[in-house]
């Protein structure tokens, strides 16, 4: 059940970026105004904090699998 915690927030600050590059795509398409635009900044802070966040739950299931690896031992 920790696993699944662990990435939840990269999940979430994925798929919001995700969300807003379909969203912006389908209203150029459309050539409908801009409703659903987060701005070039945004859209960077969104993807470096998922790539942050998911970095940082990665090492922190590395260490606690060495640390469960060490105690088997």
């Amino acid at each position: 059940m920790r696993l699944r915690k662990r990435y939840l927030l990269p999940a979430v600050l994925f798929s919001l970026y995700f969300l807003n590059v379909i969203a912006t795509k389908f209203q150029i398409a459309s050539g409908s105004t801009s409703i659903v635009r987060v701005g070039d900044v945004g859209e960077f802070l969104l993807l470096l904090l998922a790539s942050l966040t998911f970095v940082v739950a990665m090492l922190s299931a590395e260490k606690e699998a060495d640390k469960h690896s060490a105690e088997l031992r």
